[in-house]
C-alpha cells in the first residue's frame, strides 16, 4: 500500500536529527536530536497549515522508535540531557515531553521497535499512541542506578494505573509488548496488517484533528490522576508490597526504593507539577550522589568496551553473526552439554556433539534435549521452533564427523595432553583451513594447545572459556594465543554475542584473568580456617561465607562456591601445579617451597574423606537429599574436626575475625592480582576485570566490580597500606606483595580507571583490546 501523506500533518522522523556522521541506530536522544525535535515541534506548532503531528521514529516506519536518552550524558558531571537546563540553548527530554504535552494540535506517536526509557516518555507525552507488532516498550533506568527522569513516574501510572507502573517502572522491563500495551491502555491502537504504522498514526491524526479543543485536553496527562486499580486493591498497599520485595537499600535497591517513592508521589501528592517536582529531585539524587548508580553506569559502559564491536565482514563472519554455521563440540560433560545448548538456542546447526563414551554421549543428548524441552514450556523457546532446534542437535562418537564445522569447541577435561592430542587430530580432520578451533580451557595454556597444529591454522586458535553451566553463565574469556588472528577473536565476539553470552578478550596466562585472581581469593580463605579457626570461638566455614555473601554482597561464599564446582577440581590443580603431597609417598610437590605459605587442609578433606562436594553429598559442609534438594549446606562435624586439627598449632586460634576483616583479607590480594594482570597486559582495561567478576563470578552488581570497588568504595591508598603490612607477616604469600602499578596509582593520587582514563597506562600493557 501507498501512503499518500496529508499536507496537514506534519511527520516528524526522530532519525532525522541525527548528524550525518554519527550513524544512530537506536536513535539515542542526545542534544543534537533534542534539538531537531524542539526546532520541528515549534515549527508545525506555530504553522497554520498544519492540524496535527505524527511523531517516528523514522519515516519508513522501521527500525526503532528510541531506546532512549543517550547514556553517554550521564557519564559526566551533567545530567543536562533529562532533568537540567544546558548551556547554549540546548532542550531536555523534559522541555521536549513539557512542549508536546502542551501543544493546542494533537500529536500521535507512532511506535515501532524499542520504545523505550526517554523515548517512551516522549511517547507518554503524545496525546496519542499507535504501534505495530514489532513494539517492545518498557522504562529500564532503574538497571543503570537511575530513575525515569523525563515524568515517566508520573504519567505512567496516570495513563496505565499504579499496577503497570510498578511492574514496567520497579523491574526496569524492555520486553513490553503491543499487545500487553493494548491491555493496559498504553496504547491507542495498533496498526492493521494491511498498513503501515505511519498510515494507522495518519488515520488516528486526521481523526483527532477534527475533535473540539477540550477532547484534546483530555488526553493530556498532565491534567489526570492516577485511576484506581480494576481489581480494587489500594495503590498505598501496592507500593507498601512492592518495596518488600526490593533488595534493600544497602544491597543495591537504593534506585529500586526510589522509583517506588516516584510512583507513590504520582498518587499521594495533589498536582503534577508537586509529582514532577519528586521525580526531578530523586534522579538528581541518584545522579549526583549515589555511589550505587555510578557502579551500575560503569557496568553498563564496561560492558559494552568490553564486547566491542567489529568491522570484519566476510562472508565467514557475516554467516556466523547471523547464527549460520555448524558447529562442532567436543566432550558431552556438563561443559560440553551446556554449551550446545548456547549455539541451539541461537539458531546455529547442525550441532555436532561428540564424546568417545558412548553412555556419556547419550546421557548428554538426553540432557540437552530435556532441557529445550523445559525452556520451550517456560515459554524461553517458541513451540513453533523447538523442533528444528532439537534435530539440529546430531552426535557422534568420532572426531572425523567434525570435518566440515565453521568453529569447533573442545570442552574435555582439563588435561593438557588429552587436549593437544584432540587439536592435533583436528588439523587433519578440519577440511576448512578457516574453521575455528577453539579450547574451553579454562587454566591450561592455549599456545601450548595451538602448538599442535599446523602454522596456517594456529591463526584460527583461541581459547573460548566458558563459565559453568555454560548456557546459563553469561560470560566468555575469549583467550589470545600469540598466533591468534584479530580477525579470529574478532569473530568470536561477535559469536559470543549472537549466543548472548558477553565476551572479554584476556591475555593467555595461567588461569588467565578470572581464574588467575580466584588463586588468592580461595587460598587465603583456606588459610583463615586454618589459622583462626578451631577452638570454641574460632573462625568457621559458615563465618568467611556469611561475610563475603550475607554481608559483601557475593551471589556466595567461596566455600559454597569450591562445594558446587566440586573440591576434586581445585586439588587436581594444585596437584598440577606440583603443589600437594603425594598420598602415596608422602612427598611434597617439587614446586612447594619451605617458605611458602600452604594448608594440607583442602587436600586431606578430598584425598581422606572424599569430601568432593555437592556431587558427594560432602565438602566443606554437609547435604541432605531431602533438605533444599541437597543443595542447601549444613554444618559438618567432621570438617570442623579436621579444621581443628590444622589450626591447633596457630597462635591466631580460637580468635573470630570481623566481617570487615575477612572481607579485606580475602579481597584485597584479590584486587591487588588484579592490578598486576593489569601490569602484564593480560587485561587491557580495569573494567574488562569487573566485567568478568560481575558475570562469572557473582561479584554485587552495586559495587561496580572488584576494581571499581577498591578505587571508590575503600580508596587505593588504604588497600596499599594494608597489602604491605599483611606482606610483611606473611612473606610466604606473594598474592600480599603489593602490585607496582598499585604503588604508582597511590603515588599519583589516581584511582586506576582514571590511570588508564589519562593515557598513564603504556601501550604495551595496555595492546590486547587497540589489536582487535
Amino acid at each position: 500500500m501507498t501512503t499518500i501523506l496529508p499536507s496537514d500533518t506534519a511527520i516528524i522522523a526522530i532519525a532525522n536529527g541525527a548528524p550525518l556522521n554519527k550513524p544512530n541506530p537506536v536513535n539515542a536522544l542526545g542534544a543534537p536530536i533534542r534539538q531537531y525535535l524542539q526546532t520541528s515541534l515549534k515549527k508545525a506548532i506555530d504553522d497554520p497549515n498544519i492540524q496535527a503531528i505524527v511523531l517516528i521514529g523514522r519515516h519508513d516506519g522501521k527500525g526503532v522508535f528510541s531506546a532512549g536518552a543517550d547514556i553517554k550524558e550521564f557519564s559526566g558531571s551533567s545530567g543536562g540531557s533529562v532533568t537540567i537546563s544546558e548551556a547554549g540553548g540546548i532542550p531536555t527530554l523534559n522541555d521536549i515531553a513539557h512542549l508536546m504535552e502542551r501543544s493546542p494540535k494533537p500529536i500521535v506517536a507512532a511506535l515501532t521497535g524499542a520504545c523505550l526509557g526517554g523515548g517512551m516518555e516522549l511517547a507518554l507525552a503524545a496525546q496519542y499512541r499507535v504501534a505495530d507488532n514489532t513494539l517492545r516498550y518498557g522504562l529500564p533506568e532503574v538497571k543503570i542506578g537511575l530513575i525515569p527522569g523525563a515524568g515517566g513516574t508520573q504519567r505512567l501510572p496516570r495513563l496505565c494505573g499504579a499496577r503497570h507502573a510498578l511492574d514496567v517502572i520497579v523491574r526496569g522491563r524492555i520486553n513490553c509488548s503491543a499487545k500487553e500495551g493494548l491491555k493496559f491502555h498504553f496504547l491507542d491502537g495498533v496498526a492493521s496488517e494491511d498498513e503501515t504504522v505511519l498510515e494507522c498514526a495518519l488515520r488516528w491524526a486526521g481523526w483527532a484533528s477534527n475533535l473540539p479543543s477540550v477532547s484534546l485536553d483530555s488526553r493530556r496527562l498532565c491534567h489526570r490522576s492516577v485511576p484506581p486499580d480494576a481489581e480494587g486493591v489500594d495503590k498505598t498497599d501496592m507500593c507498601d508490597f512492592a518495596m518488600q520485595s526490593l533488595p534493600s537499600v544497602e544491597r543495591g535497591g537504593e534506585s529500586a526504593h526510589a522509583t517506588v517513592k516516584a510512583i507513590r508521589a504520582s498518587f499521594e501528592l495533589s498536582s503534577f507539577r508537586e509529582g514532577m517536582e519528586v521525580e526531578k529531585n530523586l534522579f538528581n539524587d541518584l545522579l549526583y550522589h549515589s555511589l550505587q548508580g555510578r557502579a551500575y553506569r560503569h557496568i553498563f559502559f564496561a560492558e559494552r568496551s568490553a564486547s566491542g564491536s567489529s568491522s570484519i565482514r566476510n562472508k565467514q563472519s557475516s554467516q556466523l553473526r547471523q547464527g549460520k554455521g555448524t558447529i562442532g563440540v567436543i566432550g558431552a560433560g556438563t561443559m560440553g552439554r551446556g554449551i550446545a545448548i548456547s549455539f541451539l538456542r541461537a539458531g546455529f546447526g547442525p550441532v555436532i556433539l561428540v564424546d568417545v563414551n558412548e553412555k556419556g554421549l547419550k546421557d548428554g543428548v538426553q540432557y540437552i534435549l530435556s532441557t529445550l524441552e523445559g525452556e520451550a514450556k517456560k515459554g524461553r523457546i517458541h513451540p513453533s521452533k523447538l523442533g528444528a532446534v532439537m534435530t539440529s542437535l546430531q552426535s557422534s562418537t568420532s572426531l572425523s564427523d567434525l570435518a566440515d564445522c565453521d568453529i569447533i569447541v573442545e570442552a574435555v577435561f582439563e588435561n593438557l595432553n588429552v587436549k593437544r592430542e584432540i587439536f592435533s587430530k583436528l588439523d587433519t580432520i578440519s577440511k576448512k583451513m578457516d574453521a575455528l578451533l577453539l579450547s574451553n580451557t579454562s587454566t591450561l595454556d592455549v599456545d601450548a594447545i595451538a602448538s599442535s597444529l599446523s602454522q596456517p591454522r594456529r591463526a584460527f586458535c583461541a581459547g573460548m572459556h566458558f563459565f559453568s553451566p555454560a548456557h546459563i553463565m553469561k560470560l566468555v574469556e575469549v583467550v589470545r594465543g600469540k598466533d591468534t588472528s584479530t580477525d579470529t577473536l574478532d569473530i568470536i565476539c561477535a559469536v559470543s554475542k549472537r549466543i548472548r553470552k558477553v565476551p572479554v578478550v584476556v591475555g593467555n596466562c595461567d588461569g588467565f584473568v578470572g581464574n588467575r585472581m580466584l588463586h588468592p581469593y580461595s587460598t587465603e580463605s583456606t588459610l583463615l580456617l586454618a589459622e583462626y579457626g578451631g577452638g570454641d570461638n574460632g573462625l568457621g566455614v559458615a563465618d568467611v561465607d556469611d561475610a563475603l555473601s550475607r554481608y559483601f554482597g557475593m551471589a556466595a561464599g567461596p566455600f559454597l562456591i569450591f562445594d558446587i564446582a566440586g573440591n576434586d577440581i581445585g586439588y587436581n590443580i594444585r596437584r598440577e601445579k606440583g603443589l600437594v603431597r603425594d598420598p602415596k609417598t608422602g612427598q611434597v610437590g617439587p614446586n612447594r617451597s619451605a617458605q611458602m605459605r600452604y594448608t594440607e587442609l583442602a587436600d586431606e578433606m578430598v584425598v581422606k574423606f572424599g569430601r568432593m562436594g555437592q556431587k558427594t553429598m560432602k565438602g566443606w559442609y554437609n547435604y541432605d537429599a531431602k533438605v533444599g534438594k541437597g543443595r542447601k549446606p549444613l554444618p559438618s562435624s567432621e570438617m570442623q574436626d579436621l579444621i581443628n586439627k590444622y589450626s591447633m598449632d596457630s597462635p591466631h586460634r580460637g580468635r573470630k575475625l570481623g566481617k570487615d576483616e575477612i572481607v579485606s583479607r580475602i579481597l584485597f590480594p584479590l584486587v591487588n592480582e588484579g592490578f598486576k594482570i593489569l601490569e602484564e597486559g593480560i587485561a587491557s582495561d580495569p573494567a574488562d576485570i569487573d566485567i568478568i567478576y560481575l558475570y562469572g563470578y557473582g561479584f554485587p552488581a552495586w559495587k561496580g566490580g572488584p576494581m571499581f570497588w577498591a578505587d571508590n568504595y575503600i580508596g587505593l591508598a588504604p588497600i596499599l597500606s594494608e597489602l604491605e603490612k599483611l606482606h610483611q607477616y606473611y612473606p610466604g604469600s606473594d598474592y600480599f606483595r603489593p602490585s607496582d602499578l598499585l604503588r604508582k596509582c597511590v603515588s599519583l593520587g589516581l584511582g586506576v580507571q582514571e590511570y588508564y582514563k589519562q593515557g598513564y597506562a603504556k601501550a604495551s600493557t595496555a595492546g590486547i583490546k587497540s589489536k582487535l
